[in-house]
């Protein structure tokens, strides 16, 4: 028997045509919980950079080991995502991405048992796998549940909230830290977003079970209708993207912004270590950082209108650059607490811009898939880079890695120029 109408719509990929949108208040409840996943994921990411000074000193590891520790997390989470963006047409994204969440907590409590550099490598490796689900797919889901007039402000609203987890997990690691050590530190967060995976799972259940009953009725049947939903999904990726060279472009300059912004919030907890800063310190003042960060999220896209999607990104690129050549010379004490909110503002800013220009590069029917191969582009620069400027930081010493940051971002901005406002 074919699939019903529903079971049609459930399947058919997102396309406005055969399913219709969800009510605004079924939008309004996912939006609310995959902002409360996104505060999980990037709370998870954002803690490991401020608790790797300290499981370096314990574990005794170089800059490069340490900048190897991230490489491992971002190198897994970029393996993850487009692969999840393919396997969300099988099991659906809500499954997808509640179980994802889970599989990154459970790494992280599983670093409880961590003594050495072998076996962390390898739990953080594995845990990124789980963090390599959210962007792709919870990006697509809030996208794909929203009215086409709010698809930007409800994703402008998710990546505010992951950047309130970037302030608030620190925050909470740098004061655990030093009660519990990094390993008890790691398994209470992980606790956290275990238990908020396991209650966005029960609160969807119902959801799910009707999409795994759909997925089940569509592959008994091979007629017109297995073909809408979806079945033999495993097409060319490149599907999810509508115009090709501008997404390039696009994804170029998210790759370079990734990676400086990985390797820069890596390495700031050890110079912060190293200019004065008290270690029960370390998690307020990088959590400013990502609080700068947050608001730069929430505010740098608003004047697109103003000056375009072009010009946004070359102002908040230059006083990114700006920001990275000034930190080493910034004493500790008040001129620090003033000076990394507005840092982070513009060092994080970008991103959002980004994503207004990136969005009609997209092909609205497949865009898990496009945001898929965006993020995993931009991950791997985040993963390659604190290993490369680890080696700069052993070589050279910890200020050149942020004037090699802000170096390679003055080359970025030549980049900017071949972007097209849409």
């Amino acid at each position: 028997m074919p699939p019903t109408g529903d079971c049609v719509n459930t399947l058919a990929s997102g396309s406005r045509e055969a399913s219709p949108r969800p009510s605004d208040r079924e939008g309004r409840r996912q939006l609310g919980w995959c902002s409360l996943l996104h505060v999980v994921n990037d709370g998870y990411i954002a803690s490991l950079s401020l608790l790797l000074p300290f499981m370096a000193a314990e574990l005794g590891l170089s800059y490069t080991q340490s900048g190897l520790l991230k490489t491992a997390s971002h190198a897994a989470i970029s393996a993850a995502q487009i692969p999840a963006g393919f396997l969300v047409e099988k099991v659906g994204e809500i499954l997808l991405l509640g179980l994802g969440t889970a599989w990154f907590s459970a790494g992280y409590i599983a670093l409880l048992f961590a003594f050495g550099f072998p076996v962390t490598f390898i739990l953080i490796l594995l845990s990124g796998i789980g963090g390599g689900v959210y962007h792709p797919v919870g990006t697509a889901l809030v996208a794909n549940v929203s009215r086409p007039e709010k698809a930007g402000s409800a994703i402008g609203i998710l990546n505010f909230f992951g950047d309130i987890g970037k302030v608030l997990f620190p925050a909470l690691a740098g004061v655990l830290v030093i009660q519990l050590g990094w390993r008890g530190t790691f398994a209470v967060l992980g606790s956290i977003g275990l238990i908020a995976s396991i209650s966005y799972l029960l609160a969807f259940r119902r959801q799910i079970l009707q999409r795994l009953q759909c997925r089940r009725d569509a592959t008994g049947n091979r007629g017109p209708s297995a073909r809408i939903s979806g079945v033999g999904a495993w097409k060319p990726f490149c599907r999810g993207i509508r115009m090709r060279r501008q997404f390039m472009l696009f994804s170029l300059v998210g790759m370079v912004d990734t990676g400086i912004r990985s390797a820069v919030m890596v390495f700031l907890g050890f110079y912060l270590i190293q200019s004065g800063v008290r270690e029960d310190s370390i998690g307020w003042f990088v959590s400013l950082t990502f609080f700068g960060g947050a608001f730069g999220k929430l505010l740098c896209g608003m004047p697109n209108a103003l000056l375009g999607v072009k010009r946004l990104i070359f102002l908040t690129e230059f006083l990114m650059v700006a920001g990275c050549f000034a930190l080493p010379s910034i004493p500790s004490g008040w001129i620090m607490l003033f000076f990394l909110p507005v840092f982070g503002f513009f060092l994080n800013g970008t991103s959002s811009v980004l994503y207004i220009g990136l969005f009609p590069t997209l092909h609205e029917d497949f865009r898990s898939q496009g945001y898929a191969i965006y993020y995993t582009l931009t991950f791997i620069l985040a993963a390659i880079s604190p290993y490369f400027f680890g080696l700069i930081g052993d070589v050279s010493g910890l200020p050149a890695i942020f004037y090699a940051a802000g170096a390679l971002m003055s080359a970025g901005l030549i980049v900017v120029g071949f972007l097209r406002n849409q």
